[in-house]
């Protein structure tokens, strides 16, 4: 075995809805150390989360200094710096990293609480903004599914100048999607990510532009758009509040590439040197399909042609699915398609589940036997999470029950998983969650376990939903490449095999750590790109560094026995019903 070379190192850092974490690999691709750092979320109303960019940022240089010691790197070692993080707004007033200041978005404080400055992703205050845009029946919604969610930033967006008083609006100069945000920390110039705005602010950037031959020439904000939602104010500026980029003389970035040097205080704050190359952003997300879509099986990379057959499933907190193409395919209810968000020449559509981790979390601790099942993983030998308690329990009831396959447990209860809304294939908001076949022993531990599992088989058909959906529009799917911290969860990835027929393709990295070493390999690009020299085209980048820096570690193939596959088949079929009743009773309540 060659000797791993450790001359070179990229650092990747990955902002998720709870921590942010820093990983460090080798120029081979080996993951040597990472590290994470919890920050906190004030939930001042329901439907309301809030963060500050301070405490983050903090969060950021604490895993970037203790990341550095775990795996005795010097900082002159690192050669490369990517981020992503997830798709939260964040305000601030006009100026640079060290003298902006950050402006608040909580009504909780009468907008007075500068430290609550970022409205997360799963923040869903501007659900009646989200309304007003989808009605205006825009060209451009078709590149979102024809809805308008209310987690993307234009909803929020107006909906800080629909509640803010002329004088706290006036107070923001910009306003940025997270991973733009840290980018712009880190080097102190606004270098906005085309990920970053395409996906999330309807920013418009295709071939028909004329950069499929040349990667400058960017469409643009869709200025009749935001004069018609109600942000023509912004419109008139040029666009500068939202995101600071204009339409002339301002280009967003692919992902990884290079987009400036660590200043200074950036250096300082992160204990790395100044002018270390940083990569363009991605939302977290796509770093997840970054580190699974190119990884080498059996040591054999796949083609581009063939890694456009995988999806990449991200499923932490929330879950997206993102499959390539090499031409625009346009699916109702789902994201996209997106031009050049990941590789420069390729679109990306975007399906996604904005509660999957959240809600077996949400279901388990609220049940009456959650503290027992706590006490047993504890005090088990070797003591295990909860969850693989509830994991070993499941496999014991379907031994005592006399079941083939623990699947069977959940004969009777059926569960739609759209307790925060349906983001994909209805894209519907209003949807709710629901629960069919609870019994007098529903509270015991052995209930609790059946109804852990009822979730996860939820969550997986509801992917189900998502992949028919983009393969009756035209994609071609054969495979999926899983990541986030459910993908360390056996249970769930063998349901989702068994449920959607397809291989899970599991990281090399380990699933959790998947997404950071996307980042990590987005700090690969930036160094390349910086080598090369300003200008230079990215094209072939992103992949070569994919290919060559991510491997799978093993994959779990669907069970083919047809009793199971019945089985499964007549579950989907009664939440596809469940979930068109619970849609009509929504417009009965209405009447």
């Amino acid at each position: 075995m060659a000797t791993v070379s450790i001359n070179k190192v990229f650092l990747g850092i990955d902002v998720g809805s709870g921590s942010s974490r820093a990983a460090l690999i080798t120029d081979t691709g080996k993951l040597l150390a990472i590290h994470s750092t919890p920050f906190s979320t004030s939930r001042p109303s329901p439907d309301y989360y809030e963060q500050s960019s301070d405490e983050i940022w903090a969060s950021i240089c604490t895993s970037t200094k203790a990341v550095l010691q775990l795996a005795k790197v010097d900082p002159s070692q690192v050669y490369g710096i990517g981020f992503d993080a997830t798709c939260s707004l964040v305000a601030y007033t006009s100026g640079t990293p060290e003298t902006a200041k950050p402006v608040s978005i909580s009504p909780s404080s009468n907008f007075d609480d500068h430290n609550r400055n970022i409205i997360m992703w799963c923040d869903h205050r501007a659900k009646d903004q989200a309304i007003r845009i989808t009605e205006t029946r825009h060209d451009i919604l078709k590149n979102i599914g024809g809805v308008m969610s209310l987690e993307m930033e234009l909803p929020k967006t107006l909906w800080l100048q629909d509640n803010m008083t002329k004088d706290q609006w006036n107070r923001i100069g910009r306003l940025f999607d997270l991973p733009d945000f840290l980018t712009w920390k880190a080097t102190g110039d606004y270098l906005p990510s085309r990920c970053s705005v395409v996906c999330k602010w309807c920013y418009k950037a295709g071939p028909e532009s004329g950069d499929s031959s040349s990667h400058h020439n960017n469409q643009g904000w869709p200025e009749d758009f935001l004069r018609q939602i109600g942000l023509g104010e912004i419109a008139d500026d040029d666009c500068q509040k939202l995101c600071g980029v204009g339409n002339e003389g301002q280009r967003v970035h692919f992902a990884g590439e290079h987009i400036g040097g660590l200043t200074a205080q950036a250096a300082k704050d992160m204990g790395l040197v100044t002018g270390t190359p940083v990569g363009g952003a991605v939302i977290d997300a796509y770093a997840g399909a970054i580190g699974t879509l190119g990884a080498k099986m059996n040591g054999i990379s796949p083609t581009v042609d063939e890694a456009r057959k995988r999806i990449s499933l991200i499923c932490g907190t929330s879950s997206c699915h993102l499959v390539m193409s090499d031409k625009p395919i346009f699916v109702p209810g789902v994201w996209g398609p997106f031009h050049g968000v990941m590789l420069p020449d390729m679109w990306v559509a975007e399906g996604g589940q904005s509660s999957t981790g959240q809600l077996i979390d949400y279901l388990t601790k609220s049940h009456p036997a959650y503290n027992e099942a706590v006490e047993r993983a504890s005090t088990s030998t070797p003591i295990v999470s909860v969850y693989e308690f509830l994991n070993q329990h499941l496999e014991s009831v379907a031994k005592k029950r006399s079941l083939t396959n623990i699947a069977y447990l959940t004969k009777q209860l059926h569960m739609t998983p759209d307790h925060h809304g349906n983001r994909a294939p209805f894209a519907d908001e209003t949807m709710r969650g629901s629960i069919s076949g609870l019994d007098l022993n529903s509270n015991t531990l052995d209930g609790l376990a059946i109804l852990y599992l009822a979730t996860i088989q939820a969550l997986a058909l509801g992917t189900r939903q998502i992949l028919d959906a983009l393969c009756a529009a035209g994609y071609t799917i054969e495979t999926i490449c899983i990541s986030g911290g459910l993908s360390l969860n056996r249970i769930f990835v063998k349901v989702l095999a068994d449920v959607t027929q397809f291989p899970v393709v599991l990281p090399g990295s380990g699933g959790d750590a998947a997404v950071v070493v996307g980042a990590a390999v987005c700090g690969a690009v930036a160094y390349q790109s910086s080598m090369a020299g300003p200008g230079t085209s990215v094209d072939g980048l992103l992949w070569d560094a994919m290919a060559r820096l991510t491997e799978a570690s093993d994959v779990i193939e669907a069970d083919q026995d047809p009793a199971l596959r019945r089985f499964y088949e007549n579950k989907f079929r009664i939440v596809e019903k469940m979930q068109q009743d619970q849609r009509e009773f929504n417009k009965i309540m209405q009447e």
